[in-house]
């Protein structure tokens, strides 16, 4: 009876319920599909560096990526590399050769990260070859081939089939450089990445390097990111004490910051949201109790217990939040996924993306645990900004309340 009252009362003033009712769609639709656009552009930052920058595990001889000298390198990786094949969770890991140096042209020069790799054996842990924009994937050039970025390749004014040059230090410390030929030009969504990295072969670096079988980073892809705390782990127990083992949170503990905390943040935006609409539900309770002053006399003059009155406007306030929640979420369900699918085109600010390590095309998307967290908090908030409306029908006298006009 109690449920019929308040639904039927909820409907006395359609026109104002179904301004609030509105408010809370648009609101909640507006709130949600923000939360989803940045939680898309979190999610692709995350899964952009794991791709082609950190991958999620890596192994270094310690303090090398304090200098890089390359004379800190992995002893025993063939070893290191059994025992990471032996893991049951390894998607994938990859060797390289890493150096520092002065990448020129006749153009220029720019200060470079160079991964000496196997190219067939690095598309199991990095998407590099899948960024290809110009040339190809170390295909085509025999002698010395070398992929770059395409910012790099600006600002060097180098195309594909161009000679550069590799300056760096060999193992004995001397200055030695080498000519490259461009194979290809890629493009991830980090500017920064593709401006400070190459990528040539293992064996011509080498040479370079008088470094001949050195090892200095291994990279790891497990089959889940959730994972990688847990293999590693398992590593540190098994490998060498002198081994840095490092998962994609701590190389880049701002992505960890990002993923962790988002959520968190995200529903304190929403919260902020909620009150904001709650402090709607609050006024719209009150305007209805001053109007329906009267009949609320006449219900405790008639016996309906202090409590039931009580219940009988929390209803009336959850209904509202409900029915705008639940259609607020709908509409947002609906948005989200067709612009999950097709993505948002932000080629606008394409330079200030890109500096940031995400591409133009925005995802958004939600998890559904999200949805019901924020049922949860929109009935919670309904029933707290109703309680004072609640009280203030408490304390009307029945008798006055009758004789009021």
């Amino acid at each position: 009876m109690l449920l019929k009252l308040a639904w039927k009362n909820l409907w006395r003033n359609k026109v104002r319920s179904r301004t609030i009712i509105l408010s809370i769609i648009l609101g909640l639709t507006g709130g949600i599909f923000s939360v989803a656009l940045f939680n898309g552009l979190t999610e692709q930052k995350l899964s952009n560096a794991i791709e082609t920058q950190t991958a999620h595990i890596q192994i270094h001889k310690k303090k090398f990526l304090d200098d890089y000298d390359i004379r800190k390198s992995i002893h025993n990786h063939n070893l290191v590399s059994k025992t990471i094949k032996e893991n049951p969770l390894v998607k994938g890991y990859v060797t390289r050769v890493v150096t520092t140096g002065m990448m020129t042209s006749a153009s220029g020069g720019s200060g470079v990260q160079a991964f000496g790799v196997d190219p067939k054996e690095e598309k199991k842990v990095s998407k590099i070859y899948d960024r290809i924009i110009d040339g190809k994937y170390f295909e085509g050039i025999k002698k010395n081939p070398i992929v770059i970025g395409e910012k790099l390749a600006e600002k060097l004014d180098a195309k594909v089939r161009s000679k550069i040059v590799l300056n760096t230090q060999d193992k004995e410390g001397n200055i030695v450089g080498s000519a490259f030929r461009v194979v290809g030009i890629f493009k991830t969504n980090s500017s920064n990445f593709d401006e400070a990295n190459v990528f040539v072969k293992k064996k011509d670096l080498w040479k370079l390097l008088k470094a001949n079988g050195s090892i200095h980073e291994i990279a790891v892809v497990v089959e889940d990111e959730d994972l990688s705390d847990k293999v590693k782990e398992g590593f540190v127990s098994k490998l060498d004490s002198k081994l840095e083992i490092e998962t994609w949170k701590e190389i880049q503990p701002e992505l960890a910051v990002m993923s962790d905390f988002s959520e968190r943040v995200y529903l304190f935006f929403i919260a902020i949201i909620l009150i904001a609409l709650g402090f709607g539900i609050l006024n719209t309770m009150l305007m209805a109790i001053f109007e329906r002053t009267k009949e609320i006399g006449v219900l405790m003059a008639v016996g309906m217990s202090k409590s039931k009155v009580f219940g009988m406007i929390i209803l009336e306030s959850t209904f509202l939040a409900l029915i705008g929640a639940t259609l607020g979420m709908i509409l947002s369900i609906t948005l989200i996924s067709w612009t999950g699918s097709s993505g948002i085109n932000l080629s606008a600010f394409q330079q200030g993306f890109e500096s940031f390590g995400v591409g133009t095309i925005i995802y958004p998307q939600l998890s559904i645990g999200f949805y019901f967290q924020l049922m949860l908090m929109v009935i919670l908030s309904a029933i707290l900004f109703s309680i004072y409306p609640a009280f203030k029908a408490l304390k009307l006298n029945p008798v006055e309340a009758i004789r009021s006009k």
